[in-house]
Parts: structure tokens; C-alpha cells; sequence
């Protein structure tokens, strides 16, 4: 008794700090904040964690999700080390189905193993999957047909592999074509290369160049003088929170305002994050919204005390003014869908 005292003190500490502390950038003049209706919450895939999202250029959605048995699965029910799942409809009238992996699939190809996230471009699906048990290495899958079979593209990334092993994909909704530059970008998620170093860093490569290795460029500038670099030693960040970065970082352009809306983990344990905002993707970057701006059943620890590692914004769910949004969160392990209101002030977005 005594001991769980002590721990629900301390995680009770991290909260209290987390939700006081004052975010690594400035409040945004623009996005004003994001007001989550709890009255909206589903709840499913008990089990399954992640879900990354990406769309095709129907505006299909795809999500990968791990440890689970996917939409209809349990954790032991369909259990899979990574799937893929598509999901119809626009919510709150939608149907998830599990394609690669998970309970009673579409695909008859046994999944591959490890966490993923990916990207949908030029008809095709990319899925960055960060080797199981190992977390330092990522392998490129392919699929050209809507997620039903899946090819490894091998190893990406030059030398130790760590520091793009589970990069947060940007999306620009149906397949990347809204103001992409024929490129795809990502985040890494925090530096191990660096032990840690709380900043993100960026890669781009052209669309028609994913698998190729040779083709991967690493953001080297400044805010005001961006600059790329093929060699991955020379990159620099483009994010800094010194009270930390965890695990599951996501990005998506926001249309209706021109700008770019970044989701970053605090703490992986308690599972605080940040949304923050920026006409480019170095920056500079303004914080929408941090730490105890969200309520706490958008990340805290619940079932078997796993908090939320992932928040995404699915690009072809915005509505037309750019106001609603809806997230997918995997807070307890469970894919966790809510409909979110955008506070944006239109007479502050620059032409």
C-alpha cells in the first residue's frame, strides 16, 4: 500500500509540473487553442496502440496500429506486433476494417513485425516500420494495392538508423498533392544518436524517390535561411522543448489556415503533449495548445496505465472552414476518436 502511495504521488508531481509548465513557444496569434467534445469519444480495438494515419487520393483513410488485434480484435484476440487498417466514411458516420494483420483481416499476408507509421503517394502506400525489439533501424514496406499485400523495400537511413527509425510522416491530405512540392517530409522522433536531446529534426525526399536512400535529404539551416543537406551528420533541429520529446510525433497541413499543425509528446509516461502551429516546417514554431490545456482523458494513463503516445488530425476529416477536426489518440490502448474545435482568428492569417 505504501508503495502505490508513493507512486500515485509522484505520477500525481508529473502531472501537477506538466500541466504548470509553460510551453517552449510562444502562444500562436492565429490558432488560438483546440477544445476537445468529450460527448464525441469512441472508443475501439481494445488493445491496439498508435494509429498513425495517412489518406489515399480518394481520401481514404489508413491507420497502423500495434500490439493488437486491430478494429473487431483484442490484445490477445488477433494480437499482431503491427497492422494496417482502412477506415471509411467521415465521422462520426465511419467503419474501420483491419486489411494487414489484426482479428479476421482482409489480407491473407502474415504481417510483418515492429511499430510503423505511413504515408499515401502517387497510388501507392509507404509504411516506415521501426524493427521490433529494436527500435533503432526502420524498413520501408510498399503496397500498391490499398494496403491488401506488402512488399519490404529494405533498410532506410545511413549508418546507426536510429535517429529517423520511427519518423512522423507529414501529411497534406488526399495523397499529398495539397502544397507537398512533390516531396515527403518527417520528423524524428527525438534524437537517441544524441542521447535525448529534446529537438526533432527533419528529413524531405521526393516523392518518386522514396526508396531510394541516395535521394534523402536532412534539414541543415536556420528559420531564416533553410537549407538541405544529403548527409545526415549536418542536420540541425528544427524543434526544441527542454522539458522533453517522447514518442509519436505527427504532422498534418491545415488548409484553412496555411500553416502546418505539429503534435508532440511531453513525457512518455504521463503522455502530456503539445499541438503547436507554423507556416513552415522549421519553423518558427507558436503553441495552439500545451500540457494542461488538454483534459486528461486525451492523454493520461488509464488501462494498464498506458497514456496516449499518438495524436492525429486525418487531413480529409477537416471541415471546409478548418474549424472541426477530429483526433485519433491511443491513449489505454485503445483507438480513441474525438471531434475537436479549432479556435483560429481569420484576421490574423497573413496572405
Amino acid at each position: 500500500m505504501r508503495y502505490w502511495s508513493v507512486v500515485v504521488f509522484l505520477f500525481a508531481g508529473v502531472v501537477a509540473c506538466a500541466a504548470g509548465a509553460d510551453p517552449p513557444y510562444p502562444r500562436s496569434q492565429v490558432l488560438t487553442g483546440i477544445e476537445f467534445h468529450p460527448d464525441t469519444l469512441e472508443r475501439k480495438a481494445p488493445g491496439s496502440d498508435i494509429w498513425a494515419c495517412t489518406c489515399d487520393a480518394q481520401g481514404t483513410v489508413y491507420a497502423t496500429w500495434g500490439d493488437g488485434g486491430g478494429f473487431g480484435g483484442t490484445d490477445s484476440e488477433g494480437r499482431a506486433s503491427i497492422g494496417v487498417a482502412m477506415i471509411t466514411g467521415v465521422p462520426p458516420d465511419w467503419k474501420g476494417v483491419n486489411l494487414w494483420g489484426g482479428l479476421a483481416p482482409a489480407s491473407s499476408q502474415p504481417p510483418t513485425l515492429g511499430k510503423g507509421t505511413l504515408i499515401g503517394v502517387g497510388g501507392l502506400l509507404y509504411l516506415y516500420v521501426s524493427e521490433q525489439d529494436t527500435w533503432n533501424q526502420c524498413r520501408l514496406w510498399r503496397s500498391s494495392d490499398k494496403g491488401m499485400s506488402w512488399e519490404d523495400r529494405g533498410r532506410l537511413f545511413p549508418r546507426s538508423h536510429k535517429v529517423f527509425a520511427f519518423p512522423g510522416l507529414v501529411q497534406y491530405g488526399p495523397d499529398q498533392t495539397s502544397k507537398a512540392d512533390g516531396h515527403v517530409y518527417g520528423f524524428s522522433d527525438n534524437d537517441p544518436c544524441r542521447v535525448r536531446d529534446n529537438q526533432l529534426y527533419l528529413f524531405r525526399v521526393r516523392q518518386d524517390r522514396i526508396e531510394d536512400l541516395d535521394e534523402y535529404e536532412y534539414f541543415s539551416g536556420t528559420v531564416e535561411a533553410p537549407r538541405w543537406s544529403h548527409r545526415l551528420e549536418d542536420r540541425t533541429s528544427v524543434f526544441h522543448n527542454p522539458a522533453g520529446i517522447g514518442w509519436g510525433t505527427t504532422c498534418v497541413y491545415h488548409p484553412g489556415t496555411r500553416r502546418y499543425l505539429l503534435s508532440v509528446t511531453t513525457h512518455d509516461d504521463v503522455g502530456d503533449w503539445g499541438a503547436y502551429e507554423s507556416t513552415q516546417l522549421w519553423g518558427p514554431w507558436r503553441t495552439v495548445a500545451y500540457g494542461g490545456d488538454f483534459p486528461m482523458w486525451t492523454y493520461s494513463p488509464a488501462e494498464k496505465q498506458r497514456p496516449a503516445f499518438v495524436h492525429s488530425f486525418p487531413a480529409p476529416w477537416m471541415s471546409p472552414d478548418g474549424k472541426t477536426l477530429w483526433c485519433i489518440f491511443d491513449r489505454g490502448d485503445h483507438f480513441n476518436l474525438a471531434r475537436c474545435t479549432l479556435h483560429v482568428r481569420q484576421d490574423e492569417i497573413n496572405d
